[in-house]
């Protein structure tokens, strides 16, 4: 689970690091085998008990809208007797729900996924039936300074923990990157970060296993610990708790629509109890909606405020004092709330869906040898207008999308430099090949690669989208060699120029067609369409048809945000 070690402790993480840093090195390694859970659980099914709800929760900002459920009274006023407790090692979640002493899971999709052969080996499905959040900050891949973009994965070693969050986001970012499981090293440890208690001298997480074995060339972790190895962000220095040259090489601030945390109940119980589990879900929605009005008024509600945020870091970090560790938490997340939760059970305007992701994650998960077969992870089909009664932020008219970027400054930035500024920050990439003198491109015969762009889009919601027109060098080159005048030369290129943005401006309008005929309702401003001209040909000079052909192109060039911030930031 993401046990957060958040900023304002680091300087004790550094500490603690210095003390012990020569018995870590001199530590055991230990690592753990990749097993489906059929394996590691052996506990069956039992009937859930009567009595009081117990509901888990883990450590995690959008459990803090549940902790406001339960302090409002809103469990009690849908005629639930709901008692909260926290278990962040899923494991003992499963046994728990097997046993039944609660009919709930509380994780990511990742981790429900993997979950669920185990309930069908025993005769159950589980069956999702709220999202909470997106993860939109609190996770990041750290690699050495061999790995600048994730395509760089290619034949190298990467750390994570085994049953945790990073499951599923590694398996995207390979996946995105086209990068094949065969070709990566993971080494799985059993915790997510270093441990409060005493290991006996040996190293359990991939955090300090990345500290301490420079063959391991990235490391999944929470964001504190990302801060920490990459010296606040930047680059390693190589000081106690960095590693020398590392890098954050993408956060979920950018990779916004990949962990997805929700609730999941036990089929019979649901079969059984289905106005009792809609009832829940109807709560944890008033929930979520008080929560953000009292976020949106805490000045004139102070003391509920603090009230609220005291009782959910006692019951979260076991400390009541830890109220900005708690407001960290929260800013490290997205709530899906009703809106989020309408579109990832139905589909309608998001390619970022219940079904979507657990095709991505169990396909992955039997690669990774997590699962061993594909198992039904059912949907409750709520009637959403049902669940909508009660609440007063539904609305009927299409959400607004807001501008989240300043364009202007994009373009400037590229223009001074086209060529540098292309590598930097790139994470994925799409191209289009186009006809000489084509200038139409119609969302039906590209509708293949516009469908791949808009679902990096969705997946990667915090990233810049770059859409660049690139022209073929030949004409000018044979200029220069029949010495054609600087002027006239001068003339061609910004003719190319122009060309290429010509056609890229085409290109981000028929996609933006495809998108509105599809009903999904984009941030234009997170797409931008430049003119490079001749400044980057992928062939130089063009040798063959194929190359010639091949420089002619549309290029959607992902890039993640965490290295552009200082340059243009995302607008308010």
């Amino acid at each position: 689970m993401r046990k957060k070690r958040f900023i304002n402790i680091s300087v004790v993480f550094c500490m603690f690091v210095l003390v012990f840093s020569a018995a870590l090195t001199a530590a055991n390694i230990v690592e753990v085998e990749p097993r489906p859970l059929t394996q590691v659980v052996s506990k069956r099914a039992s009937s859930v008990k009567s009595g009081a709800l117990k509901v888990p929760m883990i450590l995690w900002g959008g459990d803090v809208a549940t902790i406001y459920a339960a302090d409002s009274g809103l469990f009690k006023a849908e005629g639930l007797d709901v008692s909260l407790y926290r278990e962040d090692i899923f494991q003992k979640q499963v046994e728990s729900c097997l046993e039944g002493k609660t009919p709930y899971l509380r994780g990511t999709m990742g981790m429900i996924n993997a979950a669920a052969e185990v309930f069908k080996r025993n005769g159950l499905d589980l069956v999702v039936i709220y999202q909470l959040t997106w993860s939109t900050g609190g996770d990041a891949l750290v690699t050495r300074s061999n790995v600048k973009r994730p395509r760089d994965l290619k034949n190298k070693t990467i750390a994570l923990q085994l049953y945790g969050p990073h499951m599923d986001y590694l398996s995207n970012i390979l996946s995105s990157a086209g990068v094949p499981f065969s070709k990566v090293k993971l080494k799985w440890f059993t915790e997510l970060s270093l441990p409060t208690y005493d290991t006996g001298g040996k190293i359990i997480d991939p955090v300090s296993a990345f500290l301490e074995d420079s063959s391991i060339d990235g490391v999944m972790c929470i964001i504190p610990d990302a801060l920490n190895l990459t010296s606040g962000g930047k680059v390693g220095t190589g000081a106690a708790g960095s590693v020398k040259g590392a890098n954050i090489v993408l956060s979920t601030k950018t990779a916004s629509r990949v962990i997805s945390d929700v609730y999941a109940v036990r089929s019979d119980y649901f079969n059984r109890n289905k106005s009792k589990v809609e009832s829940f879900v109807r709560a944890l929605f008033k929930g979520r909606e008080g929560l953000a009005k009292l976020m949106t008024n805490k000045s004139s509600r102070q003391k509920e405020y603090r009230k609220i945020m005291s009782h959910a870091a006692d019951m979260l970090l076991g400390a009541p004092q830890a109220i900005p560790d708690v407001e960290a938490l929260l800013g490290d997340c997205r709530f899906a709330g009703y809106d989020g939760n309408v579109k990832f059970f139905t589909g309608k305007g998001t390619t970022r869906t219940l079904k979507r992701l657990t095709s991505e994650i169990q396909a992955s998960f039997k690669k990774m040898g997590l699962m061993s077969k594909t198992v039904t992870l059912r949907s409750a089909g709520w009637d959403f207008s049902r669940l909508a009664r009660g609440l007063s932020g539904i609305s009927t008219k299409p959400v607004e999308v807001k501008k989240r970027f300043d364009t202007r400054k994009v373009q400037e930035r590229i223009s001074v430099e086209p060529t540098t500024w292309a590598a930097k920050g790139t994470l994925f990439q799409i191209e289009i090949n186009f006809a000489p003198n084509q200038s139409a491109f119609s969302a039906n015969q590209y509708a293949g690669d516009f469908s791949k762009a808009l679902n990096i889009a969705q997946t990667y919601g915090g990233s810049l989208i770059i859409i660049e027109g690139h022209s073929d060098p030949l004409g000018i080159l044979r200029a220069k060699q029949d010495r054609k005048s600087s002027v006239e030369i001068r003339q061609m290129e910004q003719q190319a120029k122009n060309l290429s943005l010509s056609r890229a401006r085409e290109v981000r309008r028929s996609f933006f067609s495809y998108c509105k005929k599809k009903g999904f309702n984009v941030d234009e401003s997170q797409f931008v369409a430049v003119g490079m001209g001749i400044t980057n040909p992928k062939y130089n000079p063009p040798r063959t048809k194929e190359e010639w052909a091949a420089n002619r192109r549309v290029l959607f060039r992902i890039k993640q945000i965490e290295a552009e911030l200082s340059e243009f930031t995302p607008l308010k």
